[in-house]
């Protein structure tokens, strides 16, 4: 995926994503992005591609409101400034000091990078330097690029739980519709590059360069690739939505103060019917798997030791409001209520360091409860 670097002369706060937007810049510049297109660049060797600049306003409200467009994040503007181009691998393919880009007789892959420093017309505005990056792929002795006329974006399914992973499939057509080629994670036979990829709400899902998808939090995204083979330039485009996480993690922790045991966090959403989409556990009795365990957190960091109360020797029961939905994990595992087997049993009570997991199939709300200390938490299972 790519990138931009911001560098600025005067004092400048700014704020990046992963979909490589600039989304402040105190407010007093007009230059908050820089695209450098072709996005993607597939060559002969020997070939060339001349590649435009083009600088980008604030204009684009963001993913709280309409999501913008990543390809042209913002109201086109005029810099005055100094655009310079570098290639990052010269046997492969170079670049002038005009954006022409020219394949060398070596087959493999350059990123030709691209900075634009405006300078400023008033005193009150900063020096900004924005910078793009555009992978090239040169490919081998006596092969040309493939006449493609489209390209498409595909996944076996358009939903994704909050983090799990989504493959999606290139595939490029010729003017009949016929498959020129078809690229997926790290299969990539036919040697075209890899397009550019963006996210239009990388805060719901962020997009890789092998274009896996990565689900964050409950939303929409559309997921955009550019790519340029021989010259023509396809784009294409895929809606993907992300549900509540299929997996969770509920933490038996000391509380930041006091000497409180409590569930962390209190309450958790998980969907059981994505996990269904996704086969998760697996394709046999598929759900959301909910794991209980003895563990500091991030926020919670407090282990149990031998000086604090309770101390490291305890352990804890977890029981549910319908135990006959807390179903074994797989592998077979542990079903209902924890901790009932007692010490050293095949379900023993929860003790420092240690988890156990359940899996849930049918949606509701569901209460735990700790039966050391009365704690209780509730789980919604969607």
């Amino acid at each position: 995926m790519k990138k931009l670097c911001l560098l600025a002369i005067a004092i400048v706060v700014v704020a990046c994503n992963s979909n490589d937007k600039i989304t402040d810049v105190l407010q007093i510049s007009d230059f908050f992005s820089v695209r450098l297109d072709p996005q993607a660049v597939t060559l002969a060797q020997g070939g060339t591609q001349t590649m435009t600049v083009t600088a980008f306003d604030g204009g684009c409200p963001g993913p709280a409101a309409t999501p913008c467009n990543p390809l042209a994040p913002g109201n086109p503007v005029t810099v005055n400034g100094v655009t310079t181009f570098r290639s990052t691998d010269t046997t492969v393919a170079k670049v002038d000091a005009n954006g022409v880009v020219t394949a060398q007789p070596k087959a493999g892959a350059a990123n030709i990078i691209m900075t634009l420093q405006n300078i400023p017309g008033a005193t009150s505005k900063p020096s900004v330097t924005l910078a793009d990056t555009t992978p090239v792929t040169v490919l081998a002795t006596g092969a040309t690029p493939p006449a493609v006329a489209g390209m498409t974006l595909t996944s076996s399914r358009s939903t994704n739980g909050a983090g799990s992973n989504d493959t999606l499939t290139i595939t490029y057509t010729d003017a009949g519709g016929a498959t020129l080629a078809t690229q997926r994670a790290t299969t990539n036979a036919s040697g075209i590059g890899r397009p550019a990829f963006f996210s239009s709400n990388p805060e719901v899902a962020t997009v890789g360069a092998t274009g896996i998808i990565a689900g964050v939090k409950p939303g929409s995204a559309t997921i955009s690739a550019s790519n340029t083979v021989g010259g023509v330039t396809k784009t294409a485009t895929f809606p993907v939505t992300i549900t509540d996480p299929v997996t969770a993690t509920i933490s038996v922790t000391t509380a930041t103060s006091g000497t409180g045991i409590i569930f962390f966090p209190d309450s958790i959403t998980v969907s059981a019917t994505e996990a269904v989409v996704e086969g998760r556990p697996n394709t046999t009795t598929p759900g959301a798997v909910v794991t209980w365990a003895v563990v500091g957190t991030t926020l919670f960091p407090n282990t149990f030791t031998t000086t604090t109360t309770p101390n490291n020797t305890d352990c804890f029961n977890v029981t549910f409001d319908t135990p006959t939905a807390a179903l074994s994990t797989t592998p077979t595992g542990n079903s209902g209520n924890i901790g009932t087997g007692g010490a050293g049993s095949a379900n023993p009570p929860l003790c420092n360091g240690l988890s156990q997991a359940r899996l849930f199939v049918t949606p509701g709300t569901y209460t735990f409860t700790s039966t050391t200390n009365g704690a209780k938490g509730t789980l919604v299972v969607k």
